[in-house]
Protein backbone atom coordinates (compact mmCIF):
# COMPACT_ATOMS: atom_id res chain seq x y z
CA UNK A 1 0.00 0.00 0.00
CA UNK A 2 1.09 3.56 -0.58
CA UNK A 3 2.21 5.63 2.36
CA UNK A 4 -0.11 8.22 3.80
CA UNK A 5 0.64 11.84 2.96
CA UNK A 6 -0.09 12.81 6.55
CA UNK A 7 1.96 11.39 9.43
CA UNK A 8 0.63 10.91 12.95
CA UNK A 9 2.62 12.13 15.94
CA UNK A 10 3.05 10.73 19.46
CA UNK A 11 0.18 12.96 20.59
CA UNK A 12 -1.98 11.54 17.79
CA UNK A 13 -1.23 7.98 18.90
CA UNK A 14 -1.85 8.89 22.53
CA UNK A 15 -5.25 10.24 21.52
CA UNK A 16 -6.07 6.99 19.73
CA UNK A 17 -4.94 4.84 22.68
CA UNK A 18 -6.92 6.79 25.29
CA UNK A 19 -9.82 7.18 22.86
CA UNK A 20 -9.94 3.43 22.24
CA UNK A 21 -9.60 2.49 25.91
CA UNK A 22 -11.89 4.99 27.64
CA UNK A 23 -15.40 4.63 26.31
CA UNK A 24 -18.27 4.34 28.77
CA UNK A 25 -16.79 1.58 30.92
CA UNK A 26 -15.87 3.76 33.88
CA UNK A 27 -19.53 4.82 34.18
CA UNK A 28 -20.82 1.22 34.18
CA UNK A 29 -18.07 -1.25 35.18
CA UNK A 30 -17.82 -0.47 38.95
CA UNK A 31 -21.34 -1.81 39.49
CA UNK A 32 -20.52 -5.08 37.74
CA UNK A 33 -17.24 -5.48 39.62
CA UNK A 34 -18.65 -4.80 43.11
CA UNK A 35 -21.47 -7.28 42.50
CA UNK A 36 -18.84 -9.94 41.85
CA UNK A 37 -16.33 -8.83 44.48
CA UNK A 38 -17.98 -6.89 47.37
CA UNK A 39 -14.80 -5.25 48.64
CA UNK A 40 -13.76 -1.77 47.41
CA UNK A 41 -10.16 -2.34 48.53
CA UNK A 42 -9.90 -5.56 46.50
CA UNK A 43 -11.56 -3.74 43.60
CA UNK A 44 -8.68 -1.26 43.66
CA UNK A 45 -6.21 -4.14 43.54
CA UNK A 46 -8.08 -5.61 40.56
CA UNK A 47 -7.87 -2.26 38.73
CA UNK A 48 -4.14 -2.05 39.46
CA UNK A 49 -3.54 -5.66 38.40
CA UNK A 50 -5.52 -5.24 35.17
CA UNK A 51 -3.74 -1.98 34.40
CA UNK A 52 -0.29 -3.48 35.01
CA UNK A 53 -1.12 -6.53 32.89
CA UNK A 54 -2.34 -4.26 30.07
CA UNK A 55 0.85 -2.18 30.28
CA UNK A 56 2.94 -5.37 30.22
CA UNK A 57 1.00 -6.35 27.10
CA UNK A 58 1.97 -3.03 25.56
CA UNK A 59 5.63 -3.61 26.43
CA UNK A 60 5.55 -7.08 24.89
CA UNK A 61 4.02 -5.70 21.69
CA UNK A 62 6.74 -3.03 21.71
CA UNK A 63 9.33 -5.80 21.99
CA UNK A 64 7.82 -7.59 19.00
CA UNK A 65 7.95 -4.39 17.00
CA UNK A 66 11.62 -3.89 17.74
CA UNK A 67 12.45 -7.54 17.13
CA UNK A 68 10.63 -7.51 13.78
CA UNK A 69 10.92 -3.95 12.41
CA UNK A 70 9.55 -5.09 9.04
CA UNK A 71 6.24 -5.95 10.75
CA UNK A 72 3.82 -3.14 11.54
CA UNK A 73 0.85 -4.49 13.48
CA UNK A 74 -0.57 -7.54 15.27
CA UNK A 75 -1.53 -9.19 11.99
CA UNK A 76 2.07 -8.94 10.78
CA UNK A 77 3.37 -10.38 14.07
CA UNK A 78 1.05 -13.36 13.72
CA UNK A 79 2.29 -13.89 10.16
CA UNK A 80 5.92 -13.82 11.28
CA UNK A 81 5.47 -16.19 14.22
CA UNK A 82 2.80 -18.70 13.17
CA UNK A 83 1.57 -20.86 10.27
CA UNK A 84 -0.69 -19.11 7.74
CA UNK A 85 -3.97 -20.36 9.21
CA UNK A 86 -3.38 -18.60 12.59
CA UNK A 87 -3.17 -15.02 11.21
CA UNK A 88 -6.07 -15.90 8.91
CA UNK A 89 -8.27 -16.77 11.92
CA UNK A 90 -7.04 -13.70 13.80
CA UNK A 91 -7.88 -11.51 10.81
CA UNK A 92 -11.44 -12.84 10.45
CA UNK A 93 -12.34 -12.63 14.14
CA UNK A 94 -10.69 -9.23 14.64
CA UNK A 95 -12.27 -7.66 11.56
CA UNK A 96 -15.76 -9.05 11.86
CA UNK A 97 -16.29 -9.67 15.58
CA UNK A 98 -13.88 -7.98 18.00
CA UNK A 99 -13.30 -4.58 16.36
CA UNK A 100 -16.73 -4.12 14.83
CA UNK A 101 -18.75 -5.27 17.85
CA UNK A 102 -16.67 -3.03 20.08
CA UNK A 103 -17.32 -0.06 17.79
CA UNK A 104 -21.05 -0.76 17.59
CA UNK A 105 -21.41 -1.22 21.35
CA UNK A 106 -19.83 2.18 22.00
CA UNK A 107 -22.01 3.78 19.31
CA UNK A 108 -25.09 2.30 20.97
CA UNK A 109 -24.03 3.75 24.32
CA UNK A 110 -23.72 7.14 22.60
CA UNK A 111 -27.27 6.76 21.28
CA UNK A 112 -28.68 5.83 24.69
CA UNK A 113 -27.19 8.92 26.31
CA UNK A 114 -28.22 11.07 23.34
CA UNK A 115 -31.72 9.90 24.17
CA UNK A 116 -31.44 11.68 27.51
CA UNK A 117 -31.87 14.98 25.64
CA UNK A 118 -34.20 13.70 22.90
CA UNK A 119 -36.67 10.98 23.87
CA UNK A 120 -36.35 8.06 21.46
CA UNK A 121 -37.58 4.50 21.09
CA UNK A 122 -35.41 1.52 20.10
CA UNK A 123 -35.54 2.43 16.40
CA UNK A 124 -34.51 5.99 17.24
CA UNK A 125 -31.49 4.69 19.19
CA UNK A 126 -30.44 2.53 16.26
CA UNK A 127 -30.77 5.38 13.77
CA UNK A 128 -28.73 7.67 16.05
CA UNK A 129 -25.96 5.08 16.39
CA UNK A 130 -25.85 4.55 12.63
CA UNK A 131 -25.76 8.30 11.97
CA UNK A 132 -22.83 8.70 14.38
CA UNK A 133 -20.85 6.00 12.60
CA UNK A 134 -21.84 7.47 9.22
CA UNK A 135 -20.69 10.98 10.18
CA UNK A 136 -17.36 9.77 11.57
CA UNK A 137 -16.79 7.51 8.55
CA UNK A 138 -17.42 10.38 6.15
CA UNK A 139 -15.10 12.66 8.12
CA UNK A 140 -12.37 10.00 8.20
CA UNK A 141 -12.48 9.47 4.45
CA UNK A 142 -12.13 13.17 3.69
CA UNK A 143 -9.08 14.44 5.56
CA UNK A 144 -6.85 12.57 8.02
CA UNK A 145 -5.41 15.78 9.42
CA UNK A 146 -8.86 17.00 10.44
CA UNK A 147 -9.64 13.59 11.94
CA UNK A 148 -6.36 13.65 13.86
CA UNK A 149 -7.17 17.07 15.32
CA UNK A 150 -10.70 15.90 16.16
CA UNK A 151 -9.36 12.86 17.99
CA UNK A 152 -6.78 14.80 19.98
CA UNK A 153 -9.31 17.51 20.86
CA UNK A 154 -12.07 15.15 21.97
CA UNK A 155 -9.68 12.91 23.87
CA UNK A 156 -8.37 15.97 25.71
CA UNK A 157 -11.94 16.98 26.56
CA UNK A 158 -12.63 13.40 27.66
CA UNK A 159 -9.71 13.36 30.09
CA UNK A 160 -10.62 16.83 31.37
CA UNK A 161 -14.25 15.74 31.82
CA UNK A 162 -13.27 12.74 33.93
CA UNK A 163 -11.02 14.94 36.07
CA UNK A 164 -13.91 17.39 36.52
CA UNK A 165 -16.19 14.51 37.48
CA UNK A 166 -13.67 13.30 40.07
CA UNK A 167 -13.29 16.83 41.45
CA UNK A 168 -17.07 17.29 41.74
CA UNK A 169 -17.32 14.05 43.69
CA UNK A 170 -14.39 14.69 46.03
CA UNK A 171 -14.16 18.45 46.68
CA UNK A 172 -17.55 18.81 48.46
CA UNK A 173 -16.33 16.22 50.97
CA UNK A 174 -19.77 14.63 51.35
CA UNK A 175 -18.45 11.07 51.15
CA UNK A 176 -17.64 8.58 53.88
CA UNK A 177 -14.52 6.43 54.23
CA UNK A 178 -16.68 3.76 55.85
CA UNK A 179 -17.95 3.02 52.33
CA UNK A 180 -14.62 1.30 51.66
CA UNK A 181 -15.34 -1.44 54.18
CA UNK A 182 -15.89 -4.85 52.61
CA UNK A 183 -19.28 -6.50 52.75
CA UNK A 184 -19.82 -8.77 55.74
CA UNK A 185 -20.56 -11.66 53.37
CA UNK A 186 -17.02 -11.72 52.01
CA UNK A 187 -15.64 -12.33 55.49
CA UNK A 188 -17.03 -15.87 55.31
CA UNK A 189 -15.51 -16.59 51.88
CA UNK A 190 -12.62 -18.98 51.47
CA UNK A 191 -9.33 -17.73 50.04
CA UNK A 192 -9.97 -19.72 46.85
CA UNK A 193 -13.39 -18.11 46.42
CA UNK A 194 -11.92 -14.63 46.88
CA UNK A 195 -9.22 -15.33 44.29
CA UNK A 196 -11.89 -16.61 41.88
CA UNK A 197 -13.98 -13.48 42.46
CA UNK A 198 -10.93 -11.29 41.82
CA UNK A 199 -10.29 -13.04 38.50
CA UNK A 200 -13.97 -12.71 37.57
CA UNK A 201 -13.90 -9.01 38.49
CA UNK A 202 -10.96 -8.63 36.12
CA UNK A 203 -13.44 -9.11 33.27
CA UNK A 204 -14.93 -5.71 33.98
CA UNK A 205 -11.56 -4.02 34.45
CA UNK A 206 -10.03 -5.59 31.35
CA UNK A 207 -13.08 -4.55 29.35
CA UNK A 208 -12.39 -0.99 30.50
CA UNK A 209 -8.72 -1.30 29.44
CA UNK A 210 -9.48 -3.10 26.17
CA UNK A 211 -8.54 -1.46 22.88
CA UNK A 212 -4.96 -0.35 23.65
CA UNK A 213 -3.60 -2.51 20.82
CA UNK A 214 -5.74 -0.75 18.19
CA UNK A 215 -3.14 1.95 17.62
CA UNK A 216 -0.68 -0.69 16.36
CA UNK A 217 -2.68 -0.86 13.13
CA UNK A 218 -1.64 2.76 12.44
CA UNK A 219 2.13 2.10 12.62
CA UNK A 220 2.73 2.74 8.90
CA UNK A 221 1.30 6.24 9.24
CA UNK A 222 3.18 7.27 12.40
CA UNK A 223 6.31 9.39 12.69
CA UNK A 224 8.88 7.17 14.35
CA UNK A 225 6.92 3.99 13.61
CA UNK A 226 7.02 1.24 16.23
CA UNK A 227 8.90 3.29 18.85
CA UNK A 228 6.31 6.07 18.84
CA UNK A 229 3.42 3.60 18.90
CA UNK A 230 4.99 1.66 21.78
CA UNK A 231 5.54 4.78 23.86
CA UNK A 232 1.96 5.91 23.25
CA UNK A 233 0.58 2.53 24.41
CA UNK A 234 2.51 2.58 27.70
CA UNK A 235 1.84 6.28 28.35
CA UNK A 236 -1.84 6.01 27.36
CA UNK A 237 -2.49 2.97 29.54
CA UNK A 238 -0.73 4.61 32.48
CA UNK A 239 -2.96 7.68 32.14
CA UNK A 240 -6.06 5.50 31.87
CA UNK A 241 -5.12 3.49 34.97
CA UNK A 242 -4.66 6.66 37.04
CA UNK A 243 -8.01 8.05 35.84
CA UNK A 244 -9.80 4.76 36.55
CA UNK A 245 -8.36 4.51 40.06
CA UNK A 246 -9.27 8.10 40.89
CA UNK A 247 -12.78 7.71 39.47
CA UNK A 248 -13.33 4.42 41.33
CA UNK A 249 -12.15 6.02 44.58
CA UNK A 250 -14.48 9.00 44.05
CA UNK A 251 -17.48 6.75 43.37
CA UNK A 252 -16.92 4.49 46.39
CA UNK A 253 -16.23 7.50 48.61
CA UNK A 254 -19.76 8.73 47.93
CA UNK A 255 -21.72 5.48 47.54
CA UNK A 256 -22.12 2.43 49.72
CA UNK A 257 -21.45 -1.04 48.32
CA UNK A 258 -25.21 -1.59 48.03
CA UNK A 259 -25.71 1.67 46.14
CA UNK A 260 -22.90 0.88 43.70
CA UNK A 261 -24.18 -2.66 43.10
CA UNK A 262 -27.75 -1.52 42.46
CA UNK A 263 -26.83 1.30 40.07
CA UNK A 264 -26.47 0.71 36.33
CA UNK A 265 -24.69 4.04 35.93
CA UNK A 266 -22.71 4.58 39.12
CA UNK A 267 -21.16 7.88 38.05
CA UNK A 268 -24.63 9.34 37.49
CA UNK A 269 -25.87 8.02 40.85
CA UNK A 270 -22.82 9.38 42.69
CA UNK A 271 -22.95 12.79 41.04
CA UNK A 272 -26.70 13.17 41.61
CA UNK A 273 -26.14 12.34 45.28
CA UNK A 274 -23.44 15.03 45.60
CA UNK A 275 -24.58 17.88 43.34
CA UNK A 276 -28.23 17.12 42.57
CA UNK A 277 -30.21 16.26 39.43
CA UNK A 278 -28.13 18.40 37.07
CA UNK A 279 -25.42 15.78 37.56
CA UNK A 280 -27.28 13.53 35.11
CA UNK A 281 -27.04 16.20 32.41
CA UNK A 282 -23.32 16.64 33.03
CA UNK A 283 -22.60 12.91 32.93
CA UNK A 284 -24.64 12.54 29.73
CA UNK A 285 -22.51 15.22 28.05
CA UNK A 286 -19.33 13.53 29.30
CA UNK A 287 -20.45 10.17 27.90
CA UNK A 288 -21.38 11.65 24.51
CA UNK A 289 -17.89 13.13 24.21
CA UNK A 290 -16.21 9.95 25.45
CA UNK A 291 -18.14 7.55 23.22
CA UNK A 292 -17.80 9.63 20.05
CA UNK A 293 -14.03 9.67 20.58
CA UNK A 294 -14.07 5.92 21.23
CA UNK A 295 -16.02 5.14 18.07
CA UNK A 296 -13.69 7.32 16.02
CA UNK A 297 -10.58 5.59 17.39
CA UNK A 298 -12.00 2.17 16.59
CA UNK A 299 -12.97 3.18 13.06
CA UNK A 300 -9.51 4.57 12.34
CA UNK A 301 -7.77 1.41 13.53
CA UNK A 302 -10.28 -1.08 12.08
CA UNK A 303 -10.04 0.42 8.60
CA UNK A 304 -6.24 0.00 8.66
CA UNK A 305 -6.43 -3.65 9.71
CA UNK A 306 -8.94 -4.39 6.95
CA UNK A 307 -6.85 -2.55 4.36
CA UNK A 308 -3.66 -4.30 5.49
CA UNK A 309 -5.24 -7.75 5.40
CA UNK A 310 -6.69 -6.98 1.97
CA UNK A 311 -3.27 -5.90 0.68
CA UNK A 312 -1.92 -9.28 1.82
CA UNK A 313 -4.76 -11.06 -0.03
CA UNK A 314 -6.42 -12.25 3.17
CA UNK A 315 -9.53 -10.39 1.98
CA UNK A 316 -10.60 -8.88 -1.32
CA UNK A 317 -7.68 -6.74 -2.65
CA UNK A 318 -10.24 -4.14 -3.76
CA UNK A 319 -10.44 -2.89 -0.16
CA UNK A 320 -6.68 -2.34 0.12
CA UNK A 321 -6.80 0.71 -2.14
CA UNK A 322 -5.91 4.13 -0.71
CA UNK A 323 -7.21 7.42 -2.05
CA UNK A 324 -4.92 10.30 -3.04
CA UNK A 325 -4.59 11.28 0.63
CA UNK A 326 -3.44 7.82 1.70
CA UNK A 327 -6.77 6.94 3.36
CA UNK A 328 -8.31 3.43 2.96
CA UNK A 329 -11.64 4.87 1.84
CA UNK A 330 -13.11 1.60 0.58
CA UNK A 331 -12.26 -0.18 3.82
CA UNK A 332 -13.96 2.58 5.80
CA UNK A 333 -17.22 2.31 3.85
CA UNK A 334 -17.28 -1.48 4.05
CA UNK A 335 -16.84 -1.30 7.82
CA UNK A 336 -19.60 1.30 8.05
CA UNK A 337 -21.97 -0.92 6.05
CA UNK A 338 -21.23 -3.90 8.27
CA UNK A 339 -21.56 -1.83 11.46
CA UNK A 340 -24.90 -0.47 10.24
CA UNK A 341 -26.20 -4.00 9.70
CA UNK A 342 -25.07 -5.06 13.20
CA UNK A 343 -26.77 -2.01 14.72
CA UNK A 344 -30.00 -2.46 12.74
CA UNK A 345 -30.33 -6.17 13.52
CA UNK A 346 -28.88 -6.11 17.04
CA UNK A 347 -26.74 -9.14 16.24
CA UNK A 348 -23.67 -7.51 17.78
CA UNK A 349 -25.09 -8.32 21.23
CA UNK A 350 -24.68 -12.03 20.43
CA UNK A 351 -20.93 -11.60 19.96
CA UNK A 352 -20.25 -8.87 22.50
CA UNK A 353 -19.71 -11.10 25.54
CA UNK A 354 -17.13 -13.16 23.66
CA UNK A 355 -15.01 -10.31 22.30
CA UNK A 356 -12.77 -10.05 25.36
CA UNK A 357 -12.38 -13.83 25.35
CA UNK A 358 -11.10 -13.70 21.76
CA UNK A 359 -8.79 -10.78 22.58
CA UNK A 360 -7.09 -12.73 25.35
CA UNK A 361 -6.82 -15.88 23.27
CA UNK A 362 -4.94 -13.85 20.68
CA UNK A 363 -2.82 -11.95 23.23
CA UNK A 364 -1.85 -15.14 25.07
CA UNK A 365 -1.15 -17.08 21.87
CA UNK A 366 0.88 -14.28 20.30
CA UNK A 367 2.92 -13.79 23.48
CA UNK A 368 3.63 -17.53 23.79
CA UNK A 369 4.75 -17.71 20.17
CA UNK A 370 6.98 -14.69 20.54
CA UNK A 371 8.52 -15.99 23.79
CA UNK A 372 9.34 -19.33 22.14
CA UNK A 373 11.10 -17.67 19.19
CA UNK A 374 12.69 -15.05 21.46
CA UNK A 375 14.37 -17.74 23.58
CA UNK A 376 15.10 -20.23 20.79
CA UNK A 377 16.76 -17.71 18.48
CA UNK A 378 18.28 -15.66 21.31
CA UNK A 379 16.82 -12.46 19.87
CA UNK A 380 18.33 -9.25 21.19
CA UNK A 381 16.12 -6.16 21.48
CA UNK A 382 17.73 -2.71 21.83
CA UNK A 383 16.74 -0.87 25.04
CA UNK A 384 14.75 -3.88 26.31
CA UNK A 385 16.82 -6.23 28.53
CA UNK A 386 16.43 -9.93 27.84
CA UNK A 387 15.42 -11.20 31.29
CA UNK A 388 12.75 -8.54 31.96
CA UNK A 389 11.25 -9.26 28.52
CA UNK A 390 11.06 -12.99 29.29
CA UNK A 391 9.46 -12.25 32.67
CA UNK A 392 6.95 -9.87 31.05
CA UNK A 393 5.96 -12.54 28.53
CA UNK A 394 5.60 -15.18 31.25
CA UNK A 395 3.44 -12.89 33.39
CA UNK A 396 1.19 -12.14 30.42
CA UNK A 397 0.89 -15.83 29.49
CA UNK A 398 0.13 -16.98 33.05
CA UNK A 399 -2.46 -14.26 33.56
CA UNK A 400 -3.99 -14.99 30.16
CA UNK A 401 -4.34 -18.71 30.95
CA UNK A 402 -5.88 -17.99 34.35
CA UNK A 403 -8.27 -15.46 32.86
CA UNK A 404 -9.31 -17.70 29.97
CA UNK A 405 -9.76 -20.58 32.41
CA UNK A 406 -12.22 -18.50 34.42
CA UNK A 407 -14.51 -18.39 31.35
CA UNK A 408 -14.81 -22.17 31.30
CA UNK A 409 -15.35 -22.44 35.05
CA UNK A 410 -18.15 -19.91 34.72
CA UNK A 411 -19.96 -22.07 32.16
Amino acid sequence: MNQSTYKLTFLSCLGIVIGSVIGSGIFVVPSIMISTLPSPILIFLVWILSGIVSIIGGLVVAGMGMAYPEANDLLDYFKVLFPKWVPFVFNIISNWIVNTCGTVAIAFMFAEYFGYFFHMNTIGHKITAIMLVLFLTYMNTRNMKVVDRFQIFFTSIKVAAILILIALLLIPGKGDFNNFRASENIQHWSTLKIIGACIAACTGALNAFDGWYMVSYMTREVQGGVKTVSKSIVAGLSICMVLYLLATFAVHFNLTIEEVASSKLVAVTALEKVVGEWGSILISIFVLISTSSGVNSNLIASSRLLANSSSQKMFFPYFAALNNKGIPKRAFWLIFSYDAILIATGTFEFFLDTTLFFVWIFVTTLTAGFLYIFIKRKISIPSLPRIPMIIACLVLIVFGLMYLGSFFFAL
